[in-house]
C-alpha cells in the first residue's frame, strides 16, 4: 500500500539550521507551562524532566530514519535538512493523546514561532550566500556517493481509498460537533 525511502539529511544544511537555533536560542518557558509538560509527561508514564531549557550540539554522522511520508523519497533527489524545535512536550509519544495535549497551548506557539524564526534565518543565509547552496550541493553528490534514487512504488499505484472506510463513515458525523468552524487566527 506504501513504501517510502528513509529519511536523510544533508551535512551543511544542518550545519546552518544549528547556527540559527544557536542564534534564536529557546523559548523561555513559564512555570505554567513547565508544570504542565512535567504533569503531563508524569501521566504518560515517561521520563519527567519538563520542556527543553538547552540547546543540543549537532550531533554526527545523522542516522537515517524511517519516513512516514514522501520526505525521504526527496531527500534522496535534493539536500534536506530538518527543523525539530520544541513546539511539542518531549519524551511523549507523537501519536499518544499525550502528544496531542501541547498542541492548543503556549508551548506550541512559542515552539512554532521560535522554529519560523530559525527557518527564516537559515533561507536568508542561503539567499545571501549562494556559496553555501553549491556548498549543499557538493556535498549531497558525496553524501549519496553512487546511490541511485528509484520510486519504491509503481506509478500506476493508486491509494487503498476503501480501506478503513466503514470505519471512518462510523465516526464522521459523531466527530462533526469538534470540526473548526472558523480558521483560527494566531498573534505573537
Amino acid at each position: 500500500m506504501s513504501a517510502v525511502w528513509p529519511l536523510r539529511a544533508n551535512h551543511k544544511l544542518a550545519q546552518i539550521i544549528q547556527q540559527n537555533i544557536e542564534l534564536v536560542g529557546l523559548p523561555e518557558w513559564t512555570e505554567e507551562e513547565e508544570t504542565l509538560a512535567r504533569d503531563v509527561q508524569k501521566a504518560a508514564g515517561v521520563d519527567v524532566d519538563g520542556l527543553a531549557r538547552a540547546i543540543r550540539p549537532l550531533g554526527g554522522p545523522a542516522k537515517q530514519i524511517p519516513a512516514g511520508n514522501d520526505a525521504g523519497d526527496v531527500s534522496w533527489k535534493v539536500p534536506m535538512g530538518r527543523v525539530w524545535f520544541p513546539s511539542n512536550i518531549p519524551n511523549v509519544p507523537f501519536h499518544h493523546w499525550a502528544g496531542g495535549v501541547a498542541l492548543a497551548t503556549s508551548i506550541a506557539h512559542k515552539g512554532a514561532v521560535t522554529g519560523a524564526k530559525v527557518l527564516a534565518g537559515s533561507v536568508l543565509d542561503f539567499f545571501l550566500n549562494p556559496e553555501m547552496v553549491d556548498e549543499a550541493k557538493e556535498g549531497f553528490a558525496s553524501e549519496i556517493g553512487d546511490q541511485t534514487y528509484k520510486p519504491l512504488l509503481a506509478p500506476d499505484q493508486t491509494p487503498p481509498l476503501e480501506l478503513n472506510l466503514e470505519l471512518m463513515e462510523k465516526f464522521r458525523e459523531p466527530m462533526s460537533e469538534h470540526y473548526v468552524n472558523e480558521v483560527p487566527r494566531f498573534s505573537d
